[in-house]
């Protein structure tokens, strides 16, 4: 049985458990998951109207907690007023619903708080945490909540909805990698004009194909295109073996204006390019960009720089230290030349 059922059958029977913890599959789209299940706490099954309302996100009592702006941790101020909130009534269903998206973003202090709360909420109170990783909360939590099976929607799910949308396969497949196969970053995708993506990345590729790293990396700071994103991100981690200092710390400079969501696309857009330049060198006999173990090596740079974004590290330091071992030897600092 899936969360979905699982919850369903709950509320039908009236025995909903006061805190569920839902593990969801990597990429998921926590918004839209969240939807799903929250719409069965709050809404009665025959109720559209109230259903509509949770899946646009405008009902008073579905509350999203979430990271705010460019922090990096759910704070303990955000959880106090969940507890404070938690004391009024709700303003238009029978239950009033949390729900906090990526619980592994709980600060420890957050994280600590929130057990009072969990411990003994009010009546009408129900809290839904989601996340990726469940074993990175604390045991207390975790036991204060009915975990469900993981559950969210995978690759496949996210090819059913492109293809749906009337994309061919070979478009469905390019869109798919666009969002480095997270359905978390499928709403923004659809809301781009995507008629014609293919042509579009690949009219993004000529134009900018003779830039430098420095107006690439501004240029992609400045879009609010996947597509085009996409296709310089391609050129950037193309070009940056051997370019010189100059470009590859101006270039680190430029990039720290993405915002960390965005910052973390775009590495983890390098790390599946390294990552399938990697396969391909094992699959063929000759790798066209040398040896395939320099591809493994950028792999394994790229995954430990994702994983540094969890913390609050210096962004420009942490890209000039990623610049430079991908670009191995830089030929020298010329500001005019950039060679």
């Amino acid at each position: 049985m899936n969360s979905i059922d699982i919850v369903s059958r709950a509320a039908k029977k009236n025995e909903l458990t006061h805190a569920y913890l839902a593990p969801a599959k990597s990429g998921t789209n926590l918004k839209s998951y969240a939807a799903e299940l929250g719409q069965l706490i709050l809404c009665p099954s025959d109720d559209k109207l109230c259903r509509g309302k949770v899946i646009r996100d405008t009902h008073p009592d579905f509350i999203r907690i979430e990271v705010l702006n460019d922090n990096s941790k759910i704070s303990i101020n955000q959880v106090e007023e969940i507890i404070s909130s938690s004391s009024y009534s709700p303003v238009e269903s029978r239950n009033k619903l949390f729900v906090i998206n990526r619980a592994e973003d709980l600060s420890p202090e957050g994280a600590n708080s929130l057990l009072k709360i969990l411990e003994d909420p009010p009546e009408f109170v129900y809290f839904l945490l989601l996340t990726e990783s469940p074993n990175s909360l604390l045991p207390t939590i975790i036991s204060r909540c009915q975990q469900l099976p993981r559950g969210g929607t995978n690759v496949e799910g996210m090819k059913d909805l492109l293809s749906g949308k009337g994309f061919d396969e070979q478009e469905v497949d390019y869109l798919t990698e666009v969002v480095n196969r997270k359905s978390n970053l499928l709403d923004k995708l659809l809301e781009e004009d995507l008629e014609r993506p293919l042509e579009k990345k690949e009219e993004t590729l000529e134009e900018f194909a003779g830039s430098e790293l420095i107006e690439l990396s501004k240029s992609i700071v400045d879009s609010d295109s996947y597509i085009v994103r996409d296709a310089l991100a391609r050129i950037i981690f193309d070009k940056l073996e051997g370019a010189s200092l100059f470009q590859l710390i101006g270039s680190a400079g430029e990039l720290t204006g993405l915002s960390r969501g965005d910052l973390e696309w775009f590495l983890e857009k390098g790390l599946n390019i390294f990552r399938d330049g990697y396969r391909e060198g094992i699959n063929e006999s000759s790798y066209p960009h040398g040896d395939y173990r320099a591809s493994l090596e950028k792999v394994r740079v790229m995954d430990r720089a994702i994983g540094s974004l969890t913390s609050n590290v210096n962004r420009q330091l942490l890209l000039e230290s990623v610049w430079l071992k991908l670009a191995g030897n830089p030929a020298s600092f010329d500001g005019k030349k950039g060679v």
